[in-house]
């Protein structure tokens, strides 16, 4: 299990944004994790990456705490949020080696070629990035989440925007970081074609709360994602 939640606890001002979460993700996994506008995706992502802290719970990350020990958390995860800044006026081999150099291993400049044909952009590394389309920044982003080689990889609506050639090829891209490269992926996403064509397991949260979890093929033979996703927000409740 490289993910385990247990009883995670947000407020806000008074408002409870996560009120005792509870899951897991196993290694080796595309997760989905879906929920409407305000349900909690986003403040649990960034709890999950030790950027704010929460008021009550334990979350171990590959064995770490992520309370105690949010360093050796960071060492093995990266992320790609859904407001990527880009530095438009480096090119892309710039914006990856300027991102390797705020780690320790260090990648050295012949090192970023690979990165940049893992997510496709062979023979683009020289091009200016306010040259680039919108599906080749998001291939741009998720190679600067991979500069340090993290065994789990956090991606908040990943597609969003693209057209459906862009998201095809992201969907290929993640599919084969998974499968070649062993990567866990945390896929936080409202598109629930990404989560047919990806992901293997998936939670659903609503109100701070787990409404649904499991594999995805077992909670399928209950009805469509859809009919899934919509029952179980419903009410908030199962």
């Amino acid at each position: 299990m490289i993910i385990s939640v247990e009883g995670l606890v947000k407020r806000y001002d008074g408002h409870t944004a996560l009120d005792g979460l509870d899951f897991s993700v196993e290694e080796g996994d595309i997760f989905g994790f879906l929920g409407p506008n305000g349900a909690g995706k986003t403040t649990t992502i960034r709890i999950l990456n030790a950027i704010i802290k929460a008021d009550s719970g334990n979350i171990l990350i590959d064995g770490h705490n992520v309370f105690k020990e949010p360093l050796a958390v960071k060492e093995i995860i990266n992320a790609l949020p859904e407001s990527n800044g880009y530095y438009e006026w480096m090119t892309a081999h710039e914006y990856l080696e300027f991102f390797s150099n705020l780690y320790e291993e260090k990648k050295s400049k012949k090192d970023i070629y690979p990165l940049l044909e893992n997510v496709g952009l062979s023979g683009k590394e020289g091009h200016l990035i306010r040259s680039y389309s919108r599906g080749m920044k998001q291939r741009l982003g998720i190679a600067r989440a991979l500069v340090n080689k993290p065994k789990l990889l956090f991606l908040d609506e990943p597609t969003n925007g693209l057209d459906p050639k862009g998201r095809r090829d992201i969907h290929d891209l993640l599919i084969d970081l998974n499968r070649k490269h062993g990567t866990t992926i945390f896929l936080s996403t409202h598109l629930l074609d990404d989560v047919e064509r990806l992901c293997n397991r998936i939670a659903i949260i609503n109100y701070g709360k787990i409404v649904r979890e499991g594999e995805l093929g077992g909670l399928k033979g209950k009805g469509t994602i859809e009919d899934i996703f919509f029952m179980s927000t419903k009410e908030g409740t199962l």
